[in-house]
């Protein structure tokens, strides 16, 4: 557990933030690492100089670092991704491996949004209020270099508590050092996947060794508090 995530008793008083209530809403949880998760035949984008390359930074954990296949945007350095997931999931962690600090084509500004069904224009965007507004021009505390001199992929807290229940992820990046290109190598999410489904013809079923228990007196009681009995 980081140092992040230890709450102290003056958090608890009355000047607790926003920060402090959604730490505390949100629960320690898992941080797996979510690529199986991604939708990746739908992963798509805006603004990129191939059309066809938004798929290209999706990689497996071992390819995190590979330079070769990225995604770079066209006339200016705003670029959009969108990413969707094969089902409902809570997003801790935002993995990015952009240009290195000072770099030309660098964004330094991320803005990040949830749920919609489709990859949205910037018009549409621009009048929406993000999730959350990240200065990424230089990488967060903590990001180290691995022992033959790579830097490792950047790893971005999220907002919890506003995205425990997503469908897909929309990226803005921009303000690149030049503000003429933006490119990423590799993007990435760590969180919890919800991988319990439920057994829909079990509804309602009491299982056998408490049947016998059941009373008839505890179905006038549900009746009688407001519920609606199914004969």
């Amino acid at each position: 557990m980081s140092c992040a995530d230890d709450l102290t008793a003056d958090d608890l008083t009355n000047n607790v933030t926003t920060e402090v209530l959604e730490r505390v809403t949100a629960g320690e949880g898992s941080n797996t690492n979510l690529w199986g998760q991604i939708d990746k035949d739908n992963v798509t984008g805006l603004n990129l100089e191939d059309v066809s390359s938004a798929p290209k930074v999706i990689k497996t954990w071992d390819e995190r670092l590979d330079e070769e296949l990225f995604v770079e945007s066209g006339v200016d350095d705003d670029l959009i991704l969108y990413i969707p997931f094969i089902s409902s999931l809570r997003l801790r962690t935002l993995l990015l491996h952009p240009p290195a600090p000072g770099h030309p084509h660098r964004p330094g500004r991320l803005r990040l949004f949830a749920n919609l069904p489709h990859c949205p224009d910037f018009s549409d965007l621009e009048s929406m209020t993000p999730i959350m507004d990240i200065d990424i021009s230089s990488p967060p505390n903590g990001t180290r270099r691995l022992p033959d001199g790579r830097r490792e992929v950047e790893e971005w807290g999220l907002k919890v508590q506003k995205l425990a229940n997503v469908f897909s992820i929309i990226l803005y990046f921009s303000e690149a050092e030049t503000s003429l290109r933006s490119t990423m190598f590799y993007v990435g999410f760590k969180g919890d996947p919800k991988t319990h489904t439920m057994d829909m013809s079990k509804l309602g079923q009491v299982p056998a060794q408490n049947a016998a228990d059941k009373k008839i007196d505890e179905v006038a009681d549900k009746k009688g508090s407001g519920y609606t009995t199914i004969r």
